[in-house]
């Protein structure tokens, strides 16, 4: 454990469920290196995933506004020079523009820099038209990508622990939720939305899939998670087409620690590529998942998930996009579409068949 910096700027902001990943990763880092204080760069909002890390220091980063530009990231700089000193070494788990930036003011001073390899070129063989050099293969996980670039600095990780017992936590129901009871129930999650286009799964389907799961488990009571008022509104639709009481919407009622937790509480989760199959994942929650231009061999399935729980049609142009961003260039988006709620629906109730 010789010859690590004692203290690390560690940078990731964006996105939401990159930003979870990173947790499993760090954790391991203080576990194995308590000597090392981690400063991470990041949203203070994504401050609940890392719940537990000792020996972590939260710096807010406002790229929209404070932040913003090149004079924003020489304020930036300022600020985490005056505050943290004595950083040893960066380690940027994120490296865009604004992080490269960073890298090469600390490297005036001297302070080494070490970063994630994207696996740019694999990806996009892997996402490429059939026809025009595609390469299916299963990549590198994000996760270990990210471990990837703390080994590099010096830091002797193992392979990251890929076992959902061993996130599972023991974690309260929201203020608000006690009343609606928990012996006998199956609790089930769906969050039914994602960034991109291409990572939806219709909702008209989707909410075919919430009637079979109250058609076959009397027992079952759904929560519908999401974010932002157009979500809210359909939430809210499709919380009302089921039987009373039956499902609930819960977006925008929880803090996100207290969605978190509630999440800890579920016995399932059904997700899109998105990030709350993530935050299912840091608290050993079981995830059953629907991909459409994205698929799990570009590294972002949720750690410790089974990829026969990841839902999803063989096509020839599957996958499409990494991030799930770009137009469909057949114009239909089939691979949502067409995959019928049937096959969503079977992954879900092997899981809760066993419960």
């Amino acid at each position: 454990m010789k010859g690590v910096p004692t203290k690390i700027l560690a940078i990731r902001s964006s996105a939401m469920g990159d930003v979870a990943m990173t947790a499993p990763v760090l954790a391991e880092v203080a576990r194995r290196y308590p000597q090392t204080e981690i400063v991470l760069l990041t949203r203070g909002f994504y401050e609940p995933f890392f719940d537990g890390i000792p020996n972590l220091t939260f710096h807010n980063i406002d790229l929209a506004r404070y932040h913003r530009g090149l004079k924003g990231l020489i304020r930036l700089y300022r600020e985490l020079r005056r505050t943290y000193p004595d950083v040893g070494a960066v380690v940027d788990l994120q490296d865009k523009i604004y992080s490269k930036l960073l890298r090469k003011f600390y490297s005036f001073r001297g302070v080494r820099s070490y970063h994630i390899d994207k696996g740019r070129a694999e990806k996009k063989a892997l996402t490429a038209m059939p026809g025009k050099g595609k390469a299916i293969r299963p990549l590198r996980t994000s996760v270990e990508r990210y471990a990837d670039a703390f080994r590099e600095a010096g830091f002797d990780l193992p392979l990251v622990v890929a076992d959902l017992s061993y996130y599972r936590q023991r974690r309260p129901v929201p203020a608000g939720l006690e009343s609606a009871g928990r012996d006998g129930e199956l609790w089930i999650g769906i969050a039914p939305f994602a960034q991109h286009k291409g990572k939806v799964y219709p909702m008209e389907k989707m909410r075919e899939v919430a009637r079979m799961l109250t058609g076959h488990y009397p027992e079952a009571r759904i929560f519908i998670f999401g974010g932002g008022e157009e979500e809210r509104r359909l939430a809210e639709e499709a919380a009302r087409e089921t039987p009373e009481g039956r499902c609930l919407s819960v977006v925008g009622r929880f803090s996100l620690r207290e969605e978190i937790d509630l999440i800890a509480n579920l016995d399932l989760m059904v997700s899109m590529d998105s990030s709350a199959m993530h935050m299912a994942s840091l608290v050993g929650i079981p995830v059953v998942s629907v991909w459409g231009a994205t698929h799990p061999y570009a590294g972002f399935l949720g750690l410790g998930q089974d990829p026969g729980d990841a839902v999803g049609l063989d096509m020839p142009c599957r996958p499409c996009s990494v991030y799930g961003h770009k137009e469909c260039w057949r114009g239909d988006y089939a691979c949502l579409n067409d995959l019928p709620p049937e096959r969503v629906f079977e992954r879900i109730a092997a899981h809760l068949d066993r419960k």
